[in-house]
């Protein structure tokens, strides 16, 4: 009888059993929301993960007492014991410590705090919070990377206040600071690749601005910067996303990004992203075809001892974007100051699918950290990098004073090149005198081997163009070109087969010495040692361009935390350089020259409100670059060493998350260059190459933080340009590129288990030009693009 009593009581008491939502928010020490760290109640299957945010729940818990768990890479665990009450949801909020062990490991180890402490400790290359970092450091979160669906790097680098896109090619120039400079730079050490890779690795990209050959030397660096792709790490727990993307001009890619702990303890990590992209183009032919592949594993051997290695497998087939030459020789070309008034029509190629540059690429990353002490820990990073460029490339030239439209082909049947690159360095943190220091010393062996065979159709050394169109006209010839009638053209032209070598030898120490609590200074010199083997051209037996050259470059900075770790006061002297090879004269002597040497003054200051109320960065610099090559004014077929360009300005960089759910990133730059001591015909000009003089960048986005359409969400964004001078000089005249704004917006919902995005580029549909070393190229219309991410 008694039983049935029991069972009674509790299928009566099990009618008000009603299961709760457990909700909360994680946060670093920073108050920085923290992605990808597990949620989960011990001795149960409840689990979860936090989002971007940093927020997660915990949906249908039966009441009763638990411990809550939260744990990830990089971080203490923190346990909760909590009551779970029928009729009562739970909101917790959770702050997570770094692992003192790890930041002190190596201080090149990322730490997940704020994104500008990551990007620092690259920039830096030791544990340096972005608050104490003299140099102005721009960086872009993955969060505005996922809502403004950015598929390619362009898309992504917008976000970034002076960055604009120059020359277009397979592998794109921007320019900073009045400077070209390219993305070759991958978690601090050589990324170098012949075509923009696939961006599906990417978890943050950074600009390091300024010249910064003291810690990065001169060979895949600008005098305006260091672009640097923070890329995707093996986590403690198990996840899977898997999206689809598709949109305007024929675009589907599907991206994967699996991530798995290989054994019980956790030690063995191991994650692959992946991606596949297929897109067309808004004029009558273009293409990109695309497979990418990054496998990377992570093996903590015991407390002091680690190894990761990573991969990057790129296979890539595409047409080249149209680079036109917007004139022939004399002045005021073709009488035409702007692309507008050229006689070409926006949406033709003037080529076709048929013409096509294929360009594969393998990197292999290997890095070893070993703690040496409690102070001194050392770090390995060996890299292996090989790329390709194989097929025909195809450029334009419109001729002075009618319509007619040069086609010129250049054929690389084999284009080969390969880096090693081997740097060791050692981390101390230790007190003299009571005086903290920060301490890196390094060695790099750096070297270049490349060897190419080509050809070409291109009107110079006797050979003829392709062909010509006649772009005002029918244009017969159209659809004509193609490998069949390249290789026809071509026979019988001898190819050229050259090779080239370049090596450097590199020491560097840099040390941050902490004077009082709030005064920093930072000390640091490098020796290059550069040795160019010249280009052996096997057509013709001959050797040019060999040299070696010895190179020192020094850096300085101070920072003053006017409010420690909120606010920050800083200045710094940085120095790049860029090696210079022998010239041989026209008389047959051979001009040796020294390296041209970028110096940098600037100044700003910095903050870092708590919880991302606020973080800004607003400095003035001045930049000159000494020992530059001009030609001789009295003897014009000579060249000299004596020209010297200045770049100066201004740059505002601000990102905020003011109140839940709200984020805004907004930029402005205003860039002052001209030449001194130049030729004539360029002296106070402002250099070509040197990008749009102002820019603008501006993004905010408002996600519902509580409600019944939690994770829904609009986006809104910006970028402005100013004129963008392509020829600037006396006797040529000036033809630039206009102004132009364009517009971008973003609709979202973000759930656990699944992401689904629309995103819209060039709103209006405006017409613009990107452009650099003479050539112009039209910018993209407008796109719609779909996302569905599914999340296991």
């Amino acid at each position: 009888m008694m039983k049935y009593i029991y069972l009674f009581i509790f299928c009566f008491s099990s009618t008000h059993i009603i299961a709760q939502t457990i909700k909360g928010h994680i946060s670093s020490k920073n108050a920085e929301p923290v992605n990808g760290i597990t949620i989960k109640l011990e001795k149960t299957s409840y689990a979860t993960q936090t989002l971007a945010n940093g927020d997660f729940v915990l949906n249908n818990v039966l009441p009763g007492r638990y411990t809550l768990i939260a744990s990830g890479v990089g971080y203490t665990a923190v346990k909760r014991n909590i009551l779970v009450v029928s009729g009562k949801n739970i909101f917790l909020n959770l702050e997570l410590d770094p692992l003192s062990g790890q930041l002190k490991e190596v201080a090149i180890v990322l730490r997940k705090n704020r994104h500008r402490d990551q990007a620092s400790v690259y920039a830096a290359r030791m544990d340096l919070k972005n608050i104490e970092n003299p140099q102005v450091i721009n960086t872009v979160t993955n969060q505005l990377i996922t809502e403004q669906g950015a598929t390619d790097l362009n898309g992504i680098i917008k976000n970034i206040p002076g960055i604009a896109k120059g020359w277009s090619s397979v592998s794109a120039y921007y320019t900073s600071r009045g400077f070209n400079t390219r993305n070759y730079i991958r978690n601090g050490v050589s990324g170098y690749v012949t075509a923009d890779l696939d961006m599906a690795n990417v978890e943050q990209l950074e600009a390091i601005k300024g010249p910064s050959g003291t810690l990065f030397g001169s060979s895949l660096v600008s005098f305006g910067g260091v672009l640097n792709r923070i890329t995707k790490k093996p986590l403690d727990t198990a996840k899977i996303e898997i999206s689809y993307q598709g949109g305007s001009y024929d675009l589907n890619r599907f991206t994967a990004d699996i991530n798995t702990p290989l054994n019980k303890d956790k030690t063995v990590l191991f994650r692959v992203n992946a991606a596949r992209h297929d897109e067309g183009s808004f004029q009558d032919a273009g293409f990109i075809r695309s497979t990418f592949i990054a496998p990377g594993l992570f093996y903590q051997a015991s407390d002091r001892l680690s190894f990761s290695l990573d991969a990057e497998i790129y296979e890539r087939e595409g047409t080249s974007q149209p680079q036109i030459t917007p004139a022939g020789p004399g002045p005021n070309r073709l009488g035409a100051n702007n692309p507008s008034a050229l006689p070409l029509d926006y949406k033709r190629s003037y080529s076709n699918n048929t013409v096509t540059l294929k360009n594969p690429a393998q990197s292999f990353y290997g890095q070893i950290n070993f703690k040496l002490s409690d102070q001194w820990s050392a770090q390995t990073n060996l890299i292996r990098t090989h790329t390709e460029n194989t097929g025909n490339y195809l450029t334009f030239n419109l001729l002075k004073g009618d319509s007619s439209l040069v086609r010129n082909v250049s054929q690389y049947p084999t284009s080969l090149s390969a880096i090693t690159q081997v740097q060791q360095n050692f981390n101390g943190d230790f007190k003299i005198a009571g005086l903290r220091n920060r301490l890196v010393i390094g060695i790099e062996f750096y070297q270049n081997a490349s060897s190419f065979s080509s050809n070409a159709l291109n009107g110079r050394g006797g050979r003829k163009s392709f062909d010509t169109l006649n772009v005002k006209g029918a244009m017969p010839n159209y659809g004509l070109i193609s490998p069949e009638s390249i290789n026809s053209k071509l026979a019988g032209l001898v190819p050229i087969y050259s090779r080239t070598q370049l090596t450097s030898y590199s020491a560097y120490a840099s040390n941050v010495l902490s004077i009082s609590d709030q005064l920093s200074a930072m000390l640091s010199l490098r020796v290059d040692r550069f040795m160019n083997g010249g280009t052996v051209n096997f057509t013709t037996n001959t050797t040019t361009g060999n040299y070696n050259q010895t190179a020192f470059s020094p850096k300085f900075g101070l920072v003053y935390q006017v409010i420690k770790d909120l606010v920050s006061l800083f200045s710094n002297y940085t120095n790049g350089f860029q090696n210079v090879a022998p010239v041989t004269q026209p008389d047959g002597t051979v001009s040796t020259f020294k390296p041209q040497f970028a110096n940098q003054l600037e100044a700003g200051v910095k903050a870092e409100l708590a919880g991302d109320l606020l973080t800004a960065t607003v400095s003035y610099y001045d930049i000159s670059v000494k020992n530059t090559l001009r030609t001789d004014i009295d003897r014009p077929t000579f060249t000299i060493q004596e020209g010297t360009q200045y770049s100066k300005g201004v740059e505002v960089d601000l990102f905020s998350r003011p109140v839940n759910g709200l984020l805004l990133n907004a930029g402005f730059a205003y860039n002052d260059s001209k030449l001194t001591s130049a030729d004539a015909t360029v002296t106070g000009l402002r250099p070509v190459n040197s990008g749009p003089s102002k820019t603008g960048n501006f993004y905010a986005s408002y996600t519902l933080p509580f409600s019944s359409l939690k994770g829904l969400g609009v986006g809104f964004g910006a970028n402005c340009y100013s004129r963008n001078y392509i020829i600037n000089n006396t006797t040529a005249g000036q033809f630039y590129l206009n102004a132009y704004t364009l517009l971008n917006a973003a609709v979202f919902y973000n759930k656990a288990s699944y992401r689904f995005g629309l995103n819209a580029d060039n709103l209006t549909n405006e017409k613009f030009y990107n452009g650099g070393f003479g050539t112009i190229t039209p910018g993209g219309l407008r796109r719609f693009v779909a996302t569905l991410t599914v999340k296991f």
